[in-house]
């Protein structure tokens, strides 16, 4: 019986995920939702009390499959540069991604009606993915291997590196070709001129 249910509220997300990344929070309907999920109006409610409701769960779970990108093992443990350069490499693949683009329009949409679900975008996303960096940082500083005082701070600053000037035109359709390689370099250079041991900090 459980794993009936969980197969259902597994069919009940899929569904909602494609429709909202498609037609965005207010373009999507329950009808089309439940046809997408191939579930009845009444399945879908049943896991779902309202389209709000699955909208923010959709909205977690997206976040959560992105962290866990971010998260995966580095390959690199010993070389600082090539730490940086994997991270940078990981985020700006995660902000060129046309499903991370499909879910920020979204949830810039839903905000003005369900302003949830900026706060929850906001704690899933970008505030977990710099713990998630800051903690590598703090590796290094503690190995002395740079000079953090504030990991979470920095950890801010890379990413901002990193997906400054990728992300905005993403956001507008806007053909910009990025050499992901020259970007993160650019952006691991700029950093290290800050925080390597050394540095002012």
């Amino acid at each position: 019986m459980i794993a009936v249910r969980d197969s259902k509220i597994a069919e009940v997300l899929n569904g909602a995920r494609a429709v909202f990344l498609r037609c965005g929070y207010e373009g999507a309907s329950v009808d089309a939702i439940a046809e997408e999920a191939k579930v009845s109006k009444a399945t879908l409610y049943a896991h779902s009390p309202s389209k709000d409701r699955l909208f923010l769960n959709v909205v977690q779970v997206e976040c959560d499959r992105l962290s866990a990108e971010i998260s995966r093992p580095l390959s690199s443990v010993d070389d600082p540069r090539a730490i940086l350069d994997e991270l940078s490499r990981r985020m700006i693949t995660l902000v060129m991604d046309d499903d991370y683009i499909r879910l920020l329009r979204s949830c810039i949409g839903a905000v003005p009606i369900l302003p949830e679900a900026g706060e929850i975008y906001m704690e899933a996303g970008p505030r977990r993915a710099t713990r998630i960096v800051g903690e590598v940082l703090r590796g290094l500083h503690e190995a002395r291997s740079l000079n953090v005082d504030s990991a979470y701070k920095a950890a801010s600053q890379f990413i901002h590196l990193s997906v400054s000037g990728v992300i905005v035109p993403q956001l507008l359709a806007v053909d910009q070709p990025i050499d992901a390689a020259e970007h993160s370099k650019r952006a691991v250079d700029v950093f290290l001129g800050a925080y390597s041991v050394g540095s002012n900090g």
